[in-house]
């Protein structure tokens, strides 16, 4: 199995740098998005297992995003960002099915715990799967 495959999604250029020169040196593999139409190429070249996506972009919205990606692939695993204590946003992206939510500013290693948590999570389901057959 090789590295892990996170798609970093924000309109704000340096967290896009922060967050991916901090997941890179963690192992995985990151790639990185700032408007709907980049997130979505990136999602269908790259295949992510987790996106971290901002709830709100400059030009779209990141449930309109979550969207998408769930109705494309309902294993990827999106932990949705926000700066805001926006509870009627989540609840929307809670019914979508995003996986969680962190709220900015975050740390680096309360980051990287939600990230273990997903990874554990995608894990367990490939163990199910072989399992099947």
């Amino acid at each position: 199995m090789g590295k892990t495959r996170i798609l970093v999604v924000d309109d704000e250029i340096d967290i896009c740098v922060a967050t991916k020169n901090f997941l890179t040196r963690k192992g995985y593999e990151v790639f990185t998005a700032r408007t709907k139409d980049e997130a979505w190429e990136a999602v269908k070249q790259n295949r992510p297992e987790i996106i971290l996506l901002d709830i709100r972009l400059k030009e779209a919205s990141g449930i309109d995003i979550l969207k998408e990606v769930k109705k494309s692939d309902k294993d990827i695993k999106v932990v949705m960002v926000t700066a805001l204590d926006d509870e009627e946003n989540m609840k929307h992206a809670k019914a979508w099915g995003a996986d969680e939510y962190v709220a900015k500013p975050f740390t680096v290693e309360y980051l990287n715990d939600v990230l273990l948590q997903k990874l554990t999570s995608i894990a367990c389901r490939e163990k199910k799967e072989r399992e099947k057959l």
